[in-house]
């Protein structure tokens, strides 16, 4: 149990009850409302447990406690999410956004690579430490040629490609994602579905249920694009 483990299902909590917000079909607000009560217990549950644990930890024992130290101080983990991202022949070059970043020790910016994914850790910037992962990447990297930069208000991640072809998507759910919203706006879908949108959404809770924070953000971005094209479709109908 940690407060990482508390703070990635309070972020997930926030943005299912976003989604609750906006969605329109019945079916699906169903769903999110029981993934958001799942997801309500399981929060306050685990916020128990560490309640209770850090209670067991700090009761007194015989021998005489540490004197705290500065350096001692409790710091909480952010998860980044402002970002972009751009290629060349070698490399996948993403850019996050981070405040006064160029302003901790460069030991303090880690960034560790596999194949297929890459995460950002600071510490202790601001009292706070700071994440960004993204998982599934489209194809597979060159960890040991994969490095980043310390630049003012960011880091710079440069992902080494396997093969110098060109990535249409950064992930494989970004991709899956793209290819599902051009399915709904085929003339097939249109012509055989009743409700076009039904097989998407389910398809995109699904996702989101299992989904790494790099899925939630693509899918929130998604809905979000979708709901705004419902909007305009409306508004045109009616001024017909």
């Amino acid at each position: 149990m940690s407060q990482q483990a508390i703070d990635n299902l309070t972020l997930d909590l926030e943005e299912l009850r976003r989604l609750a917000e906006t969605s329109k079909r019945t079916k699906v607000q169903q769903l999110l409302s029981i993934d958001i009560r799942k997801l309500e217990t399981d929060l306050q549950n685990q916020k128990e447990q560490l309640a209770n644990k850090e209670k067991q930890q700090q009761q007194p024992s015989d021998s005489v406690k540490p004197t705290p130290v500065s350096g001692d101080c409790k710091r909480y983990r952010v998860e980044l999410k402002e970002y972009a991202w751009d290629q060349s022949d070698k490399f996948i070059k993403i850019f996050v956004t981070v405040n006064d970043a160029q302003q901790v020790p460069e030991e303090s910016v880690n960034v560790e690579f596999t194949a297929n994914s890459f995460s950002l850790l600071i510490t202790n910037l601001n009292n706070k430490d700071f994440t960004f992962v993204v998982n599934h990447l489209l194809q597979d990297i060159d960890p040991a040629k994969s490095y980043r930069k310390v630049k003012t208000d960011m880091v710079a991640i440069y992902l080494a490609k396997v093969k110098p072809t060109k990535w249409s998507h950064l992930t494989v759910t970004a991709k899956r994602i793209a290819d599902l919203k051009a399915d709904q706006m085929s003339e097939k879908t249109k012509e055989t579905e009743a409700d076009p949108s039904a097989g998407l959404m389910k398809i995109m809770q699904q996702l989101y249920d299992s989904g790494d924070p790099e899925t939630k953000r693509m899918l929130n971005k998604a809905w979000h694009e979708s709901q705004n094209k419902q909007s305009e479709l409306k508004g045109a109908s009616f001024v017909e």
